[in-house]
């Protein structure tokens, strides 16, 4: 999150020399001289495709079209393969606000609205085309829809106790929102006719907090040290909107219910380690509280390292009562809980940032290179066999292996900086060779041993969901302004 960050693939770590040090590393804060504000936003472009394996389940394994607007449709006889689906890619817009104060050299505060950089939302189709005519999506058992947003109200303060090192905290009384689409069978077959759409929308409220260490051992070396920490597992608490029969050719034939839920949703902290080496000016200030990078510099390089717990992922669970009515005057309770496997693991990842003052103090230019090890890629064992892949992995989520390249500049007039910055982040995705996500059932829960049964049971696709090919990309403009005073 900033520009400045953006545009060095990251590592701001041991820089933190504008206001979003609040976010990078909080103890950047008393290295602010005056009064400083920066307004922001990343501008995300996401780009996420699913290939599931196999081909669709048929009339055999209780697929059933009539009534429905694939009627007219062959795909149940002729079970043509899955195709690609891919999200639609909408811009994604992550704002920061933030102003810092620093009324003497040895302390500074700082406030602002910070917004995790990610992916938040993604729409996949609910119906595609395929060789034998309209079919339903192959993913809709995955998800449809995810609309994730995080928003931390920070409070930070800062203290040089010696001329050396900083310290800072923040604390962060945070919110989000969790929205998201996807599909259950009430007898769990892959039967459009007995689709049941599922539109989940609540809120929670959790505590997190920045801690941030700078210490300078000499001129021209900075260490850094921040860790964000969350109040984990977040509870989620809203409404899930059922409708029956949401493919019913006939729209008077869907019926739609709300009930109360809660989503249990895990969060994981991080901490980051930074070394920053820079070359001085001459006549640049002795003191560190008096140098400013852009004008005391000729130039930069930082590597930061970071630890994520993503392990703490490893289920989301949702907890509804209510009735779902599946007609006027008729209804079922509402699934009493549906756990959702993630099995995420622990990850760690690379920043590489490097910074020229072109004209000292008018304008800098930047670049920067980032890798990060995926949350939901990777070996897993299932049933004592090592495999190369997570069997839990799903599209709501974007925890692949990526890397990513950045470049950035900044503009100085005065008391004003504007800044602009774009990354391109690559990644290989995933292939699951052996999924092991059920179609979630209102009834009784699916096994591999339903689904292994024959003609009059679920088709295999019904236990393998998930199995397939991810890929994904993700490009990202960002820009912004701060002031001087």
């Amino acid at each position: 999150m900033g520009v400045e960050a953006v545009g060095r693939g990251g590592a701001f770590a041991a820089r933190a020399s504008d206001p979003l040090a609040l976010g990078h590393n909080v103890a950047g804060l008393v290295g602010l001289a005056g009064v400083q504000w920066t307004a922001s936003a990343n501008i995300g472009f996401w780009s996420h495709c699913f290939t599931r394996d196999g081909r669709y389940d048929g009339v055999e394994s209780g697929v059933e079209t009539r009534g429905t607007v694939f009627a007219a449709s062959a795909y149940a006889t002729a079970r043509p393969a899955y195709p690609e689906v891919c999200n639609e890619p909408m811009p994604a817009v992550v704002p920061q606000v933030v102003v810092t104060w620093r009324p003497r050299p040895w302390i500074a505060f700082g406030a602002g609205i910070l917004t995790p950089a990610g992916v938040g939302s993604q729409t996949f189709p609910d119906r595609v085309v395929t060789p034998a005519g309209l079919a339903p999506s192959p993913s809709r058992y995955m998800v449809l829809a995810t609309n994730v947003a995080i928003v931390h109200p920070t409070l930070g303060v800062a203290v040089a106790p010696t001329p050396w090192l900083r310290l800072g905290a923040a604390v962060q009384p945070s919110f989000g929102h969790f929205a998201g689409v996807t599909m259950a069978n009430a007898i769990g077959s892959q039967s459009p006719a007995t689709d049941v759409r599922t539109e989940a929308d609540a809120w929670g409220f959790f505590w997190a907090g920045n801690l941030g260490v700078m210490a300078q051992p000499a001129p021209w070396v900075t260490l850094g040290l921040h860790a964000h920490l969350n109040e984990t597992p977040v509870v989620f608490v809203g409404t899930s909107t059922a409708t029956v029969r949401p493919y019913a050719a006939d729209p008077d034939r869907a019926h739609t219910s709300r009930f109360e839920s809660a989503v249990t949703l895990p969060l994981p902290s991080l901490v980051r380690l930074a070394v920053r080496f820079a070359a001085m000016r001459a006549g640049a200030p002795a003191a560190w509280a008096d140098r400013d990078p852009m004008r005391d510099e000729d130039f930069d390089f930082e590597i930061d390292v970071h630890y994520e717990t993503s392990s703490q992922l490893q289920q989301v669970v949702t907890r509804s009562t209510g009735i779902v009515e599946v007609a006027p005057g008729m209804g079922a309770p509402a699934t009493p809980e549906v756990v959702l496997r993630r099995s995420w693991r622990d990850t760690f990842g690379l920043r590489l940032g490097a910074e020229r003052n072109v004209i000292p103090n008018k304008v800098a230019v930047r670049a920067g290179f980032s890798w990060d090890l995926g949350a939901q890629t990777g070996q897993r064992t299932y049933n004592g066999r090592v495999l190369a892949w997570n069997p839990d992995a799903g599209i709501d989520t974007a925890g692949y292996d990526t890397f990513g390249l950045s470049l950035g500049a900044s503009l100085r007039f005065g008391w004003l900086t504007v800044d602009v910055a774009y990354q391109h982040a690559f990644s290989p995705g995933q292939t699951v060779a052996l999924g092991r996500a059920p179609t979630l059932s209102g009834t009784a829960p699916i096994t591999a041993a339903d689904c292994a049964r024959g003609p009059g049971y679920p088709g295999p696709g019904a236990c393998t969901n998930n199995q397939g090919v991810y890929t994904a990309s993700n490009d990202v403009l960002s820009i912004g302004i701060t002031g001087r005073h």
